[in-house]
């Protein structure tokens, strides 16, 4: 069972997502993370990249793929 809402947002060219890291949950086809207040649907790929993230303020930039870093 997900505790995330059913809609989501697919990041397009040239987003950013900025925010705490809350949750992160595998799912069909990709993963959902809760950063801050919204709900970003992403690769699956990007789930091991974010595992160790979780708690921390982050910033996901999708600019000819996915780019992350931390922002402290």
């Amino acid at each position: 069972m997900t505790t995330f809402p059913a809609e989501a947002y697919h990041m397009k060219d040239p987003d950013e997502v900025r925010g705490d890291l809350l949750r992160l949950e595998k799912t069909e086809g990709g993963c959902m993370a809760l950063i801050g207040k919204i709900c970003v649907f992403l690769p699956s790929e990007m789930a091991e990249k974010l595992q160790g993230l979780i708690g921390r303020r982050i910033g996901i930039l999708r600019l000819d793929g996915y780019r992350v870093k931390t922002l402290e």
